[in-house]
């Protein structure tokens, strides 16, 4: 069969829209959380071939970071040619219940914001392997970078740490948002989102960016300060994102709350930036996407 945008995007929508697929988990002590982990996803498209993919690997790591074609390579075992590449990239809103408990701490997110980190997570990632067995099946090589073998992450003497794959700079190229000051990507669901891709050797409609620069949809240079006020690590300033700063608080406030509030000792998160600001559900200014 001939692969279309539309068929990618009803078979996302329709596998989150399963409970099955899509839920925070259980955790001893709680039991099972109720809800979905995420609402209804947004996709968008780009090509292997796009300018910005050859621009990251040179502005985070020639020898790191890998493009779209090199990543179906080292699977596949030969050369692709990145104009018959497409980038599929998805983005996931965290749901309003576990929004409206998160807007409401100052310190440390609450369980069910944690619990979308870790399971909600692990279900981004299999859904993106599903995908790729999926497309295997129809007859196209397909691979989701996060869950390949050789994705990496590692420390970096600039970026302070960095991963081979950008799941936050494949949505940007695929249209469907721009960064802001904490370096959260803000989409028409807002900031409060996860994201995940898949790579494909088809030729899909690539998104059209109505954007022109990286933090376009960011207030910050309008006065905003409401992600720099959020942030209890103080790790946020109009200068930008001291990743140092909170991944420190990560490890000294975040995990010993976890384990005091919610005897919880497992991956300590935050993300409180990205609650409480008016980017959270919506690029500001403009009217919040249903879903």
């Amino acid at each position: 069969m001939e692969l279309t945008n539309e068929y990618i995007v009803d078979w996302i929508r329709t596998r989150m829209a399963q409970k099955e697929f899509n839920n925070m988990g259980m955790l001893p002590g709680y039991g099972t959380f109720p809800g979905y982990a995420f609402d209804e996803p947004d996709v968008g498209f780009s090509r292997g071939d796009d300018p910005l993919y050859a621009f990251y690997k040179e502005h985070i790591d020639a020898d790191f970071y890998r493009r779209p074609e090199e990543w179906l390579s080292a699977k596949y075992r030969h050369e692709v040619d990145p104009s018959e590449v497409s980038v599929i990239s998805w983005v996931l809103p965290q749901t309003q219940d576990t929004r409206d408990k998160s807007r409401k701490e100052k310190s440390c997110p609450p369980l069910e914001w944690t619990m979308v980190r870790v399971f909600g997570e692990l279900y981004n990632l299999r859904m993106a392997k599903a995908l790729e067995q999926h497309l295997n099946e129809l007859g196209y090589e397909a691979v989701a970078p996060m869950g390949a073998e050789g994705f990496t992450i590692a420390n970096h003497e600039k970026f302070v740490q960095v991963s081979n794959w950008s799941e936050r700079h494949a949505a940007y190229i695929s249209g469907l948002g721009t960064f802001g000051l904490c370096d959260g990507l803000i989409s028409a669901k807002g900031k409060a989102v996860r994201y995940g891709s898949l790579i494909v050797r088809a030729k899909l409609t690539p998104t059209e960016r109505p954007y022109t620069s990286y933090r376009e949809y960011c207030l910050a240079d309008k006065g905003c300060r409401a992600c720099i006020e959020r942030c209890p690590a103080g790790a946020i300033t109009e200068a930008g994102h001291d990743k140092k700063k909170c991944m420190e608080y990560k490890k000294t406030h975040i995990t010993p709350i976890n384990r005091d509030r919610y005897n919880y000792d497992g991956f300590g998160v935050c993300g409180l930036c990205q609650t409480g600001v008016p980017c959270e559900s919506c690029i500001p200014g403009r009217k919040k996407t249903d879903g």
